[in-house]
């Protein structure tokens, strides 16, 4: 049978990170979980599915974070109703 040459070798995926944030958690009773927002610029949290909404957590890795950019990030809690607070004071990483 005729041999079939192997497919051309595929361009690897870019390089990617991870971020592990860490809080403290909040004390009100109704307390339903937090809001991970996460951008590329100060104050623009328009990062591909941020906000992340995680549970009753103190801490979150956000991964898959392509190399080359610097990330910012910032936390809010939001309660059983809905209501969300005012977001943390923002925290960066650069990830190359």
């Amino acid at each position: 049978p005729p041999l079939t040459p192997p497919p051309p070798p595929t361009t690897p995926a870019p390089g990617t990170g991870s971020a592990t944030l860490s809080w403290t958690l909040d004390t009100e009773p109704d307390l339903e979980g937090y809001k991970i927002y996460v951008g590329t610029g100060a104050g623009l949290y328009t990062y591909p599915g941020s906000p992340f909404v995680v549970g009753l957590t103190g801490s979150y890795t956000v991964t898959g974070l392509p190399v080359g950019q610097t990330y910012f990030f910032a936390i809010g809690a939001f309660d059983a109703s809905g209501n969300e607070s005012g977001l943390s004071s923002e925290v960066s990483k650069s990830i190359y």
